[in-house]
């Protein structure tokens, strides 16, 4: 239960940076990122769907057509014209809050559907796949921190 208190507070800390970034620079580059707020906010989104439903493949994606605009190795400047607004992605966040809490809590300590490796470290188990959620989710909760300062 302690990944799922953990997750709620970086998810809560993200919203409330989100919140704290004015709409009219999510779409900046600033020199020396790669890229901008929106695409960080929708990637926080998309990974989470991803790694969440390789730990239980029950758990159903939503906005799966965002993937192509905020997968890992993907960048605003190949977005077509129409994007999800800041409104869209942040509404997203806060509904797969709640159904991550619901759906997660009590599957924590079993087997990952889908075990993933990345770099050296491997994950088997549902709550190992949260807990990297949740680091991965600060990481960019950082940059959109970092963006906003610069902005």
């Amino acid at each position: 239960m302690e990944s799922i208190k953990q997750f709620i507070f970086a998810r809560n800390a993200a919203l409330g940076t989100i919140a704290k970034a004015p709409e009219n620079k999510w779409d900046e580059v600033p020199a020396g990122f790669s890229n901008n707020i929106r695409w960080n906010a929708g990637h926080i989104f998309v990974t989470a769907e991803g790694l969440l439903h390789l730990a239980d493949e029950a758990y159903e994606t939503v906005h799966p057509d965002w993937n192509v605009l905020f997968a890992t190795g993907t960048r605003p400047a190949d977005w077509p014209a129409e994007v999800p607004s800041a409104e869209e992605i942040t509404n997203a966040l806060q509904e797969q809050l709640n159904r991550v809490e619901r759906h997660f809590s009590a599957k924590l300590g079993e087997k990952a559907a889908k075990p993933v490796t990345i770099g050296p470290l491997e994950m088997t188990t549902v709550e190992a796949l949260l807990q990297f959620v949740t680091f991965h989710e600060g990481m960019h909760t950082g940059v959109i921190n970092s963006l906003t300062k610069i902005l």
